[in-house]
């Protein structure tokens, strides 16, 4: 017999972590020019650590853009908020209020935050279609929608694709 508690799915979707792009010439010569730049300006002000700084920074951002983004499943359920196979599951009762955002034309963020303050905001892609069955259903756990600022680092990782 099965222990596990059977939740009753309310809305289920598959994503990609983040939209496929192909890097143009152009991305690479601007990125270089910069990377150049901070460099000359790293070694003008003979600072050795922020020199270290920038190409580790810049070897990063080449490395996630780089990568090719995964698929991700993504459960509303009665009780719970599920990512993949129950890898991640919380409860609606930790959820303090969301938010919803453009991300692309096709394509939206949820961002949910939780009442625990060192528990980092969650970010989730869903399908621009889904955004009123997603409203409706946080809305009927009594959870509110409130602005949320996206950060600077949401910003910047969405321009760049990473």
């Amino acid at each position: 017999m099965d222990d596990e508690i059977k939740d009753i799915v309310l809305h289920n979707w598959k994503i990609t972590s983040h939209e496929e792009r192909e890097r143009s010439g152009r991305f690479y010569f601007w990125f270089f020019l910069v990377l150049l730049a901070l460099v000359g300006f790293a070694v003008w002000q003979k600072s050795f650590l922020f020199g270290i700084f920038v190409l580790l920074a810049a070897g990063t951002i080449l490395f996630l853009s780089g990568q090719r983004s995964e698929v991700y499943e993504f459960t509303f359920t009665d009780t719970h908020f599920i990512i993949g196979n129950r890898d991640s599951e919380y409860e609606y009762e930790t959820v303090s209020h969301f938010d919803l955002y453009p991300f692309s034309d096709t394509d939206r963020e949820l961002f949910i935050v939780f009442k625990e303050k060192l528990r980092p905001l969650l970010r989730v892609r869903y399908y621009k279609g889904d955004e009123g069955t997603i409203k409706d259903i946080l809305a009927s756990k009594k959870i509110p929608q409130k602005k949320i600022e996206p950060s600077i680092l949401d910003i910047f990782s969405k321009i760049i694709g990473i």
